[in-house]
């Protein structure tokens, strides 16, 4: 059995994995932020190749149990950040009362459908993207796979006119396996068109047998379960400073939205062979782009409590 990759890591048909990584320079190690791993790679093989790969140290992301359980008997250390909502495609997820409430209503403004990425779409995807809701301020980057193409799959919502109201890209996870890595909505349309987006990819998945989907992270959603471990001081630090933010980042908003879906929500962490440290979350969040987002939204916050509209 090959165990679930990390978050936005991808298997392929290859003889050799391909990381990409940013130098985190203070903290003298690197951010693996995505990577592509040979079906054959177990968890054994992987933390084997990336201790030679990174004599001088790694940090990755999104890192699930099994292969965080592997890594921590190892020389690697965890750091839980969030939790993934996943999918079973077995299980009727989209049956819920609010769901179908809102598949009633958005089903009256178009239809799902999976596009291929040839170059036409590729513009028109770029062009999607300038026009969501979110598009006016910092992005987050290296969180997922930023690029379309780099995805295995994209869905989007199409209004009957031909609009593309809402997108979603996936990559291939593991065996039978998708994970989310793409969510956009475009500025002006309806409400309740993303739960009629997941649901109409849910049911394109579940009739080709596939075995579950994730639709993300959650991040500082935890501890999930009563039986997990409490909180390390690291991570009530990280929770501390998370929840002054909530005005950049509305991860509790994220979280109401997938637990629509009534998912299995898995423990997420981040996981390195150096010492976590506030260093190196500080140069974390610089590079994914939180610090620009958080500067941005507070300046935008102090201009609406002094000039209100």
């Amino acid at each position: 059995m090959h165990e679930l990759l990390p978050l936005s890591w991808r298997r392929v048909d290859a003889i050799r994995p391909v990381y990409r990584d940013i130098a985190l320079p203070f903290s003298r190690t690197r951010w693996i932020t995505c990577a592509d791993i040979p079906h054959g790679y177990s968890p054994q093989i992987l933390y084997e190749d990336l201790s030679c790969s990174y004599p001088d140290g790694y940090v990755f992301r999104g890192c699930p149990s099994a292969i965080g359980d592997y890594f921590s008997s190892g020389n690697c250390s965890l750091l839980r950040t969030g939790a993934e909502a996943v999918l079973d495609l077995h299980k009727p997820h989209i049956e819920g009362k609010s769901v179908a409430a809102s598949l009633a209503r958005g089903k009256k403004h178009g239809f799902v459908e999976e596009i291929s990425l040839h170059e036409a779409n590729r513009r028109l995807f770029m062009q999607f993207r300038r026009e969501t809701k979110h598009a006016g301020k910092p992005q987050l980057q290296h969180l997922f796979r930023d690029e379309s193409a780099a995805a295995c799959r994209s869905f989007v919502f199409r209004s009957f006119s031909g609009q593309w109201l809402a997108a979603m890209t996936l990559s291939e996870r593991g065996p039978a396996a998708l994970h989310t890595e793409l969510m956009l909505r475009h500025r002006h349309a309806p409400g309740d068109i993303m739960e009629c987006l997941v649901a109409g990819i849910f049911e394109v998945l579940e009739h080709e047998g596939l075995h579950e989907w994730s639709l993300g992270e959650v991040p500082f959603l935890m501890p999930i379960h009563p039986s997990e471990e409490p909180l390390t001081p690291m991570e009530q630090f990280m929770v501390s400073l998370a929840s002054c933010c909530k005005h950049a980042y509305d991860y509790e908003g994220l979280y109401r939205f997938k637990n629509k879906f009534a998912p299995e929500w898995r423990t997420v962490a981040l996981c390195t062979n150096c010492s976590p440290s506030p260093v190196m979350l500080a140069e974390l969040a610089m590079a994914m782009g939180f610090t620009d987002l958080l500067v941005h939204q507070s300046l935008d916050r102090l201009r609406q409590w002094i000039f209100p509209s």
